[in-house]
């Protein structure tokens, strides 16, 4: 193939790529299968890039700790106000709220309706002006490596997707009791991000 035609295609490849991912819907597994499903940790860390990309003044994504598997933990920020770190909402005043979801990774369907919340918040469909006036803190799963253990019988008396993950940590913590402890990496991790 000529250099000129090689060329002439990769830049062609290059401009259609953010045109592609531009129209692609944030949606997650969950959303895309009717909610019998739920996706697997990639698909976390994808969304957060996604959002931050389609979003670029209102979405960072951070990394805010690494779990005792080597997993990043993933937070979004999210104000349309500018506001997207502490100092810029301290001086404006406005209030933080942190959302989590998967504290226990069996119990995951708060990842999937805080993707879907944030998604109808940011497109203006629903809650216009709202995050004008707050920044809000997301983080998709608290407990990333309980999330990865999938099975279908970890929560076997719970209505929820066909598989999901396992309620305790890889250090087989539950997050919700070490706040005052935080014997978990997982929480020393959170409450850095928010202090």
């Amino acid at each position: 193939m000529p250099h000129f035609t090689r060329l002439a295609l990769g830049l062609l490849l290059l401009t259609s790529v953010p045109t592609a991912l531009a129209a692609e819907p944030l949606t997650t597994r969950a959303e895309r299968s009717g909610f019998a499903q739920t996706g697997r940790y990639d698909e976390v860390v994808a969304l957060c890039d996604a959002f931050a990309q389609r979003y670029p003044q209102a979405v960072r994504c951070i990394e805010f700790g690494i779990t005792p598997e080597g997993r990043p933990m993933k937070a979004l920020i999210v104000s349309t106000s500018g506001a997207l770190d502490a100092g810029s909402a301290a001086r404006r005043k406005l209030p933080v709220v942190l959302v989590q979801g998967g504290i226990h990774a069996g119990e995951i369907d708060g990842k999937d309706a805080g993707f879907l919340a944030l998604r109808e918040l940011l497109d203006g469909k629903t809650g216009k002006g709202v995050l004008d006036k707050l920044v809000w803190v997301f983080v998709p799963v608290f407990n990333v490596d309980g999330h990865e253990r999938f099975g279908t019988w970890n929560r076997p008396n719970q209505p929820g997707p066909e598989q999901m993950g396992w309620r305790t940590t890889a250090q087989n913590l539950h997050l919700n009791r070490d706040y005052l402890k935080a014997d978990a990496p997982e929480m020393q991790a959170m409450l850095r991000l928010v202090q």
